[in-house]
């Protein structure tokens, strides 16, 4: 495999504490590997901001074809360095579904050992001839042939591995079957249960024959302030140890926290291709966290992490036989049980493993199957399909077949496997109005008639769909008027049914949730669930113990509206998205949830128009357009973008 690196570091400034200190250019084509300095881009942090800078200034960003389209690998200058949860890596490409901008976020060990490795970002351009992998480890980097790999599903990958390379430093990033046959829902996996969803970047690795990149290093970040960022930390893991919050988090995950109804039994969920999002205790039961425990042999989490969220399953199913399964955040609860009408924890634990083996997107196959069996109830698709699926709610066990069509690009599941949007399109007729999209990309979700600012993050959000961007957890937790005016000068922040200042929380949000992505910390921890933990003024603290870098709160909230709007613009260039495409399908406005906390509940259109001008207006976009005006780009200098207008 030819080979040849070059090094500039030495032509730039000295790189701050925190920081590897250098950006890797893969250049797929002709094998060639090229480092500069992080140092020539401080000024966007680390972690997504410099993921989507970098992506912005590619050459081939608007190319067709996504063997040619680059993608970047990103993370923060707090990841390895001893803070709790600093672990995120942040992923940015084109988005393979809607055309337009997508970034992802994901936990793991790959960001640490990457930087451990000598690196803060990997780019990657063009394409391979034939299947590699990029090391990265304490010698220079290299290409290494891939065709055993090729095939493998993603715990096969991480054995074969961890039998070359030695099992204890090593992490990765790749992909599995789905993204190797170019699924537009695959995603990329780090280890074996975290995944980077949202966009399709496993199908990009897929077309550029790069099976995973794989980080073996073992150097320390060094840090600013050492004695500082010690006492920081122990503080932080008391906190965290007392938060109410946090202790949910480490009583059940996800999946208990926000699962079929969450502990409370308040938190909606997606039923039936979010044709409602009311499921009954009774109905919801054997799907809950507490129902899975007779088969949960241990917890785990990321590196350092004390709240150790996923959960590792071996169960003994009469259907399947033996299940060994990590993972079971909420999403997959929703998603490939009650949003399918599937009530049997062996069937949803089943498709969920089998989504994080091939490398598919939980919520766009989710949203591709529950658009199917609403298909068939229209008499759009044959109810009776090849390899003995038949599409009808709740037929759990022709479902987890499915799943495995789409992961194989077999039968049904190599239309459903472009995504609902996409499936519509071919299959025509009304089934356009079936297809639950937003941005063509497929919604996963709940709480979208009845939680306000949760519904305006989700139409919002520069990738499509998703509520970890603008969506706060605010209502869900129900802060009291009185927290909601102390932290965020809104005595409705906690109240799912108000629309007063809905529009305007969502937006400042979005500068919170890019401000923690460039750092590298779990949003789960720092300033979601929990906003006495990591908010503007304690997130600039830790960056300059780590770093040395000085900001105030207010500048680094300022920067992840910097972030957010450089996101947005690309999305608009990439994807011609404006303000008419931040919206939901017609379902969400005129079908009321049927019953239980929020029973009637429902998006009001004129109310709604009127959140959306209140959330352009706090960023300084064009109202009119939902785009950043040129003096908005100006004002968080920008100008740059506008060069090719």
């Amino acid at each position: 495999m030819q080979r040849q690196t070059d090094s500039k570091v030495d032509a730039h400034p000295p790189t701050p504490a925190g920081y590897a200190g250098k950006v890797l250019w893969v250049d797929l084509d002709s094998g060639r590997l090229r480092e500069e300095p992080t140092a020539k881009w401080s000024e966007w942090i680390g972690g997504r901001g410099l993921a989507a800078f970098l992506l912005a200034f590619s050459p081939t960003l608007y190319a067709d074809e996504p063997a040619r389209q680059p993608i970047v690998i990103a993370a923060g200058p707090l990841v390895g360095v001893g803070l709790p949860m600093g672990v995120r890596t942040a992923v940015a490409a084109r988005n393979q579904i809607s055309g337009g901008y997508c970034y992802s976020n994901v936990g793991g060990d790959f960001g640490t050992r990457m930087k451990m490795a000598g690196y803060d970002a990997v780019a990657v351009a063009g394409a391979s001839a034939s299947p590699v992998c990029l090391l990265l480890g304490d010698d220079e980097p290299r290409l290494v042939p891939a065709d055993d790999l090729w095939g493998l599903k993603i715990p096969q990958v991480q054995e074969a591995l961890a039998a070359t390379h030695g099992a204890d430093p090593l992490s990765f990033i790749g992909i599995g079957p789905a993204g190797e046959r170019e699924v537009t829902i695959s995603c990329l996996m780090v280890d074996r249960a975290h995944a980077a969803g949202w966009g399709g970047s496993g199908a990009i690795f897929g077309a550029k024959k790069l099976k995973a990149i794989v980080a073996l290093g073992e150097r320390s970040v060094p840090v600013f302030d050492k004695a500082g960022l010690r006492t920081k930390t122990s503080q932080l893991g008391w906190r965290i140890g007392a938060s109410e919050a946090m202790a949910g988090l480490v009583r059940g995950g996800t999946h208990g926290m926000a699962g079929a109804g969450g502990y409370s039994g308040l938190v909606p969920t997606g039923v039936r291709n979010l044709q409602d999002e009311y499921l009954t205790h009774e109905a919801s039961a054997p799907i809950r966290e507490e129902a899975f425990r007779q088969w949960e042999g241990e917890r785990d989490g990321c590196v350092g992490c004390s709240i150790r969220c996923l959960h590792r399953y071996h169960m003994g199913s009469e259907r399947y036989g033996t299940i060994e399964s990590e993972g079971m955040h909420a999403n997959s609860v929703r998603g490939l049980a009650s949003n399918w009408g599937v009530d049997d924890a062996q069937d949803l634990l089943m498709a969920h493993t089998l989504c994080n083996q091939y490398g598919l997107d939980v919520d766009g196959v989710s949203a591709a199957v529950a658009f199917a069996l609403e298909c068939a109830d229209n008499g759009l698709l044959e109810r009776e399909q090849p390899d003995g699926v038949r599409l009808e709610w709740g037929n759990g066990p022709s479902l987890v077949k499915l799943v495995r069509q789409i992961g194989e690009r077999a039968d049904l599941g190599q239309l459903l496997g472009h995504g609902a949007w996409e499936a519509a399109r071919q299959i025509g007729g009304d089934s356009q109005s079936l297809a639950v999209t937003t941005k063509h990309v497929g919604i996963n979700e709940q709480g979208l008639r009845s939680h306000r600012a949760w519904a305006l993050g989700v139409m919002t959000s520069t990738r499509g769909g998703g509520h970890l961007g603008g969506s706060p957890q605010t209502e869900n937790r129900r802060i009291s008027a009185e927290q909601g005016q102390r932290l965020l000068d809104n005595r409705h922040a906690g109240d799912p049914g108000s629309y007063q200042g809905k529009g305007e929380l969502a937006a400042w949000t979005e500068g919170l949730k890019c401000a923690v992505d460039s750092l590298g910390l779990c949003y789960f921890v720092y300033g979601w669930y929990d906003l006495s933990l990591g908010n503007p003024d304690e997130l600039a603290e830790m960056l300059q113990l780590a770093t040395g870098i000085r900001l105030s709160g207010k500048e680094l909230h300022r920067f992840g509206l910097r972030c957010h709007t450089l996101e947005r613009y690309l999305s608009y260039r990439l994807g011609g998205h404006t303000r008419t495409d931040d919206t939901l399908p017609d379902r969400f406005f005129d079908t009321p949830v049927s019953g239980g906390a929020y029973g009637g509940a429902q998006l009001d259109r004129q109310r709604v128009e009127k959140a959306l001008d209140e959330y352009y207006s706090y960023l300084g976009w064009d109202v009119e357009t939902g785009l950043p005006s040129p003096e908005a780009l100006r004002g968080l200098e920008l100008a740059f973008l506008l060069k090719d207008e």
